[in-house]
């Protein structure tokens, strides 16, 4: 029995999930960058046009200070997302 259309479907999965998880690996690397903060991928939600952030608030506000550098060098990459905020 063949079954190279069952692979060829899952694949289409495998590209999509590692796509998303790079995204949120390169969002976070951007934020260490301007706040000197490390927040891990897996605190980060993106739902376009939005990203947002799980972290205590004192984390939250610092990024939020460093919000408008941090989103211009995110558009500046071209990621496939047109971010608008963060939250």
């Amino acid at each position: 029995m063949d079954y190279n259309h069952i692979k060829e479907y899952l694949e289409k999965f495998k590209i999509i999930l590692s796509s998303k998880e790079e995204n949120n690996k390169i969002i976070s690397e951007i934020i260490e960058k301007n706040t000197g903060i490390k927040i891990e991928s897996k605190f980060i939600q993106i739902k376009p046009p939005y990203i947002y952030i799980k972290a205590s608030p004192i984390i939250r506000n610092e990024i939020m200070i460093n919000k408008n550098k941090i989103l211009l060098n995110i558009s500046k990459l071209n990621l496939k997302n047109n971010f608008k905020d963060i939250k």
